[in-house]
C-alpha cells in the first residue's frame, strides 16, 4: 500500500522533513527532563499561556497569506506573496506591541497572567513577528522541495532555543523560558533567509504592482482562513486558558506537560507529511491527477501508527510521565491518558486536512472551523467540575469534531477526483 501510495520522491521528502524534525523535537523533549525538574509548574504554567497567546497571533500576523505561496506556478508571483507576507506582518505585530503597551494591566486580568512575569508580554509581538515572517519563508522552501532546509532551520531554532532556556534555568531565572524561545526564533529567521537566498530567491523580483496583483488574487485566503483559523487555533489552545483561570497554574502546567507530549508526534510525523502533501498535491492538481487514493491511504497509515500509542500511554502513562520526569508531574500522565484519544484522531485528520487549501476549497475549511470554535466555546459555560471530568468533555467534543472533519476531507477529495472524468 505504502509503494503504491508514495513515489520514491515523496518518500525521500517525507524522511527527510520527520529526520529533521526528530532531532528538532528531541532537542526540547530531552531537555525537558532537565528543565521540569528546574522550573516548578507554576512557571510552565505562566509559559504554556504565554505561547499560546503567540501561537494565536501568528495566526492572523500574515493574514493567511504565506499558505498560498506553493500555489502560484510562476516563482515570482510566489516571491511577491512572501514580501506581501513579511510587510503584513510587520505591520500587524505594531500594532500588537502598541496594545499591549497600552493595554497591558487589562490583558494580565484577561488572561489571569502573573504580576511577577508580566514583562514577558514585550516579548509576545517580536516572537510573532520572528515566527510568522519564518512561516512564509518555509513555504518558498516547501514550494522549491527544499525539505532539508527546512529541516535544518528547525534544528537551528531549538538548539538555541535549549541554549538559552538550560542556561538560564541553571542560574534560576524563571523568564529563561520566554527568552529561550524568543532567541529559537531569531536563530530560525537568520537560519531561514540564509536558506532563501540558496533556494533561487531574489528579493529584487518583489515588486509593489505585483504585491498589489498577488494580494487580490488571493485574497481568499484572508478572507475566508484568517478568521476561521484565527478561530480554530483559539480553539485548540482555549482550554489552557479555561484551565489556568478556573484551577491554578499549577494544573495548567500540568497538563501543558501532556499537551506537549502528545503534540510531538503531530510535530513530528504528523505535519512533516502535511507540508510534503501539500506540494504533492498542489503538483498533481495543476496536473488534473485525481488525489482521493492518496487521501485515504495517508490516513489509514497514520491510523494505524496511533494504535501502539494509544494503549501504552491510556494504561501506562503516569508511571512514564512520572518516571521521566519526577513524581509530581505524574500527574501529567494522568490527563494524557485522556486526552490521547483526541490527540491520536488529530494525528490521522490534520495532516490530510491540507486538501483544503490545495484544492482551493477554503470555505469550506472555514465553515468546519467556525463550527469547531462554537463547540469548544461551550466549555466555559461548564461548572467548575474535577479537572478528569473537564478533560473527557472536551475530549468528547474533540472526536466528534474531527469525525466530521475527515468526512469532509472525503468528500471535497471525492468530488474534486469526480470532476476529473
Amino acid at each position: 500500500m505504502t509503494k503504491k501510495l508514495f513515489n520514491s520522491e515523496f518518500l525521500r521528502n517525507v524522511f527527510t522533513l520527520i529526520s529533521g524534525t526528530a532531532i528538532a523535537q528531541i532537542i526540547p523533549i530531552a531537555l525537558q527532563l532537565i528543565l521540569r525538574r528546574i522550573y516548578s509548574p507554576d512557571v510552565f504554567g505562566a509559559f504554556a499561556v504565554y505561547i499560546s497567546v503567540v501561537g494565536i497571533l501568528v495566526v492572523i500576523s500574515t493574514l493567511r497569506y504565506e499558505m498560498a505561496v506553493v500555489l502560484p506556478k510562476d516563482d515570482k508571483d510566489a516571491t511577491n506573496i512572501v514580501g506581501l507576507s513579511f510587510l503584513i506582518s510587520v505591520f500587524v505585530n505594531i500594532v500588537f506591541l502598541i496594545l499591549i503597551i497600552f493595554l497591558k494591566d487589562f490583558i494580565i486580568k484577561l488572561l489571569n497572567f502573573p504580576v511577577e512575569y508580566s514583562y514577558w508580554l514585550y516579548f509576545i509581538p517580536l516572537s510573532t513577528l520572528l515566527l510568522s515572517s519564518y512561516h512564509a519563508i518555509n513555504y518558498w522552501l516547501i514550494r522549491k522541495k527544499a525539505f532539508k532546509a527546512s529541516s535544518i532551520n528547525k534544528m537551528s531554532r531549538r538548539s538555541i532555543e535549549g541554549v538559552f532556556q538550560l542556561s538560564l534555568g541553571i542560574l534560576r531565572k524563571p523568564f529563561g523560558l520566554a527568552i529561550g524561545d524568543f532567541f529559537g526564533n531569531l536563530a530560525n529567521i537568520i537560519s531561514g533567509l540564509i536558506q532563501l537566498r540558496k533556494s533561487s530567491f531574489r528579493f529584487s523580483n518583489i515588486n509593489w504592482a505585483t504585491i498589489k496583483y498577488v494580494a487580490k488574487r488571493y485574497i481568499e485566503f484572508p478572507k475566508y482562513q484568517a478568521i476561521p483559523y484565527l478561530l480554530n487555533t483559539i480553539s485548540l489552545l482555549f482550554p489552557i486558558f479555561i484551565i489556568n483561570r478556573i484551577y491554578s497554574e499549577e494544573i495548567t502546567g500540568y497538563y501543558d506537560l501532556s499537551r506537549m507530549v502528545l503534540a510531538l508526534p503531530l510535530a513530528l510525523i504528523s505535519m512533516s507529511i502535511s507540508q510534503v502533501l501539500f506540494q504533492k498535491l498542489t503538483e498533481k492538481k495543476n496536473k488534473r491527477l485525481p488525489v482521493l487514493k492518496n487521501i485515504l491511504n495517508t490516513s489509514k497509515i497514520l491510523a494505524l501508527l496511533t494504535i501502539p500509542a494509544i494503549i501504552i500511554l491510556y494504561f501506562f502513562g503516569t508511571e512514564i510521565f512520572g518516571f521521566l520526569f519526577g513524581k509530581e508531574w505524574g500527574v501529567s500522565g494522568e490527563y494524557t491518558s485522556i486526552l490521547v484519544f483526541s490527540y491520536s484522531l488529530k494525528f490521522v485528520v490534520s495532516p490530510i486536512s491540507i486538501v483544503f487549501p490545495a484544492l482551493e476549497k477554503i470555505k469550506i475549511a472555514s465553515i468546519w472551523q467556525i463550527f469547531y470554535f462554537c463547540a469548544i466555546i461551550t466549555l466555559i459555560f461548564l461548572p467548575k467540575i474535577a479537572i478528569n471530568d473537564f478533560l473527557l468533555i472536551y475530549v468528547g467534543i474533540e472526536l466528534i469534531a474531527y469525525t466530521i472533519y475527515f468526512l469532509l476531507i472525503y468528500r471535497i477529495t471525492k468530488n474534486y477526483d469526480k470532476s476529473l472524468i
